[in-house]
């Protein structure tokens, strides 16, 4: 990879890390998990058919993850995509992501599933999304969020070919008092 190109996805996933602390910083929780959108496209139908489709996007790595498929989950990524995990792993690469998952999802995150507690979608254009989330891990049948698995990540999402797909995805643990 030229020097240009990694220069240009370090810097898009510093700013994406740095406006989506920022974002998350001024946010709110809110109970119903409603997404706060703020669209620049033309029609509300094309909005709430979009809010629709990064919402199956969400429920379709749920639901990968739960079943223990790694590449089923990487699907939901760009061929080229960015993933940072909250050890500060970065995988690149949809290819990367469906092998290093495949491995977690049969070990160390065996048994496990995702869940959200809050979310901000911002539909940046037609083509673009920036989505942040705070959730947790859970494991076998657990029901509330542990503290070590508490995380924002924060996500550009595009549309290609009609298809809302992760580009760049970044997860940092929450901060626990001491």
């Amino acid at each position: 990879m030229g020097i240009h190109r990694h220069a240009s996805r370090t810097i898009s996933l510093a700013l994406a890390g740095v406006l989506g602390m920022a974002l998350s910083a001024a946010a709110t929780p809110t109970a119903s998990m409603t997404p706060i959108v703020h669209a620049r496209t033309a029609e509300a139908s094309q909005t709430d058919s979009d809010l629709a489709a990064l919402g199956r996007l969400w429920q379709e790595q749920a639901r990968t993850w739960a079943q223990g498929d790694g590449k089923a989950y990487a699907a939901t990524y760009t061929a080229d995509a960015d993933f940072v995990n909250v050890t500060g792993e970065h995988l690149r690469t949809r290819q990367e992501i469906g092998e290093k998952f495949q491995r977690y999802l049969g070990a160390q995150l065996k048994n496990s599933r995702i869940h959200t507690l809050e979310e901000r979608i911002h539909l940046l254009s037609p083509t673009v999304a920036l989505i942040i989330r705070k959730g947790c891990v859970f494991f076998g049948s657990e029901k509330t969020c542990r503290r070590n698995t508490l995380s924002y990540n924060t996500s550009i999402v595009v549309k290609v070919s009609g298809q809302w797909l992760v580009r760049s995805f970044h997860n940092t643990l929450v901060s626990q008092p001491k």
